[in-house]
């Protein structure tokens, strides 16, 4: 035979073990738990064979008094190894935990023999040594088999085994991409679409994701992670998606979004574990940077606020939007700190084309300090203003009202006329969705700012004045995301004031995106309102979560030592939900996400006698007063009336927006 000949016979019985290895690793999981029970079976009669070979110092041979140990023992020792959940291991992951348990098995294994043969005496002498040597041969082969089936087996499947979540173009990219990965396997598709059930993609079946037996086809797979491949649905059907596979007792991962997957600009590197950002935000836009840099490159801007949660993240992006001069004020010694160490090295880094002196100054005061205020606008020549300065607790300003109309109203008004009196080309205002039918002191006065700005808008016309209207960022200072992170972390429990009140939610970095291309696209008196998609039960968020963290809930397992959801009930002056618009007549504008709003508002004269009854209140010092009247003028709003409605002395509810006569 020749040499080419040998060769030609050898490659083809290689790929035939390869062949038949790739089928046999690629087998369910229950096919694969008999091969492993086969086998350690199998070792359990070598082992004891072996013990009495060691024992006696000579082959052994007889089992003429000795052959029901070989049949009883390879039976229990299957029994024994299921019995502690060994035949549950995933091949794929076997590691020390494995090894510990086989070793407890293997012990008990021992002591069986000794019960065994205590109870079923063979006809010859039985050392005790034969005991500990059996259970030694015994885990040393489990030990050797389950390696060499992850060596052997596995090398044609490498990386874990993962089922998609999506048989569409995402889907179908996702698993083009992780062909031969060395992370993740697909093995499987699912899908909404019951049509497609049993059908294959790519060479891999797709189940449907109603199916009764999708858990058990995904243990069959040994799938313990599931990649959700639908980058453009609802945030309420991500949110059930990825409850429903937590609940299966899976991980959940997720893809890029679906511009990235369109852009084609999709690596492995991206897929994740699900954050909480995903699942409140799913329908980000990309921002256009045209528009972004459009009030901000090459000018000088002012930021108050600028260490806050909004007021910083405006900064980073300004910051890399070349402008001429970013001037960044707080009142917060070390808010300011923290954002001029962020700063410093993208201006230092001469990104916008100046020195980090001229391109850059931070200031430390507040918004109420009138003569510091006036300084920074005499000695910088301001193109455009973003307001974010402002108390925001609810609790906090309900106990103390003055504070949060001096701030929010007076401070407000200080920077307003201050930019008018300046030139200033364009002011923008940061709003919150609690100035909508305020039922609390701090909602009202936000709102009472907004219509400071819609009256100045229209009895000037040197500034363009517009206001950015939006719910809760995910992670500012407050935000209940951040207050249930250190609380899980604590071992519960996540308090809630109640079980049905709902929030909106947005990531930092996209509110601050749309703020900066609402600056871009105002006219002046501009009310724009963000699209925050659709509002969120903050208990549905808790229960996330705890799952996220892979904690579990005490109310679902009934273990105290679980983490547990308590309500206490509604804080003063804070609302069951909250609302983005007064009235009905909103539009959308250009820039996707940002809408327009037309509300009622109080001419400049008649908004000027208001605020200095107001500011008489604040002079009395007193807190009710102050509360009352504050109410008072942000509730006209609603009201459609010529008068200022008066508030009921009877009527001291705050959560009663109606407690209003006129």
């Amino acid at each position: 035979m020749s040499v080419e000949h040998k060769n030609t016979r050898l490659i083809k019985s290689s790929a035939t073990l390869n062949a038949w290895m790739t089928n046999l690793a690629n087998v369910g999981r229950g096919q694969k738990q008999m091969i492993s029970m086969f086998a350690d079976a199998s070792i359990a009669i070598l082992a004891l064979w072996l013990a009495y070979s060691l024992r006696h110092g000579m082959p052994f041979s007889d089992f003429r008094h000795t052959w029901y140990l070989f049949i009883i023992m390879p039976a229990l020792v299957c029994i024994i190894y299921a019995g502690l959940g060994i035949y549950h291991w995933v091949v794929r992951s076997t590691n020390r935990h494995l090894f510990l348990q086989l070793g407890k098995a293997s012990v008990l294994c021992g002591f069986t023999l000794l019960v065994v043969m205590y109870l079923l005496p063979p006809d010859r002498s039985n050392p005790r040594s034969l005991f500990l040597l059996f259970a030694g041969l015994l885990l040393l082969g489990s030990i050797t088999m389950r390696v060499a089936w992850q060596s052997l087996f596995d090398t044609n499947q490498d990386g874990a085994p993962v089922a998609i979540y999506g048989a569409g173009s995402a889907g179908r990219q996702i698993a083009a991409l992780l062909s031969g990965d060395s992370t993740y396997s697909p093995v499987m598709f699912i899908d909404d679409n019951p049509s497609l059930e049993g059908t294959y993609i790519q060479g891999l079946r797709v189940v449907s994701s109603d199916s009764n037996g999708l858990a058990e086809k995904l243990l069959n797979k040994e799938v313990a992670t599931v990649i959700l491949a639908m980058p453009s649905i609802a945030t309420s059907t991500y949110q059930q998606l990825v409850g429903r596979m937590q609940d299966l007792g899976l991980s959940v991962h997720t893809t890029p979004s679906i511009s990235e997957i369109i852009a084609g600009r999709i690596s492995k590197e991206q897929i994740r574990e699900v954050s909480i950002s995903d699942i409140l935000g799913r329908s980000e836009v990309d921002a256009d940077p045209e528009i972004m840099g459009r009030e901000v490159t090459e000018k000088v801007v002012l930021v108050t606020g600028g260490g806050g949660s909004i007021g910083s993240e405006l900064c980073r992006q300004i910051a890399r939007l070349s402008p001429k001069k970013l001037i960044v004020v707080d009142h917060s010694e070390e808010n300011l700190y923290h954002i001029n160490e962020e700063l410093q090295p993208i201006f230092a880094s001469g990104a916008s084309g100046i020195s980090a002196d001229d391109a850059y100054e931070p200031v430390l005061c507040t918004v109420n300090e009138a003569d510091a205020v006036k300084r920074v606008f005499e000695q910088n020549t301001i193109n455009t203003v973003f307001h974010a300065a402002a108390y925001k607790h609810v609790p906090i300003i309900e106990r103390q009202p003055s504070q949060g109309v001096k701030t929010n109203v007076f401070g407000t008004l200080n920077v307003l006329d201050t930019a008018i009196a300046a030139g200033v080309e364009n002011f923008v205002l940061i709003s919150t969705d609690k100035a909508v039918r305020p039922t609390n002191a701090m909602g009202a006065s936000k709102r009472v700012a907004e219509l400071c700005l819609q009256a100045r808008a229209k009895s000037q016309s040197t500034t363009k004045i517009s206001m950015v209207r939006f719910g809760n960022v995910l992670g500012s200072s407050g935000s209940v995301v951040p207050k249930f992170k250190a609380q899980i972390k604590g071992g519960g429990p996540v308090t809630i004031t109640h079980k049905n009140i709902t929030r909106y939610f947005m990531t930092i970095p996209e509110a601050a995106q749309l703020v900066l291309q609402a600056s871009a696209i105002a006219r002046g008196g501009d009310v724009f309102v963000l699209d925050m998609g659709e509002p969120v039960k903050i208990a549905d968020l808790a229960k996330t979560m705890v799952r996220l963290s892979g904690a579990r809930l005490a109310e679902e397992t009934g273990d105290s030592k679980d983490i547990e959801i308590r309500y206490e009930g509604l804080r003063p002056g804070e609302k069951m939900y909250e609302e983005l618009f007064i009235g009905n007549a909103h539009r959308p504008t250009s820039v996707k996400k940002i809408f327009t709003a037309d509300e009622v508002m109080l001419p400049w004269q008649q908004l000027q006698t208001e605020l200095r009854k107001l500011q008489h209140h604040l002079e009395k010092g007193d807190e009710q007063s102050v509360r009352t009247k504050v109410l008072e003028l942000a509730l006209y709003s609603g009201s459609g009336s010529d008068t200022i409605p008066k508030r009921k002395d009877s009527e001291d509810d705050p959560l009663n927006p109606q407690a209003m006569t006129v």
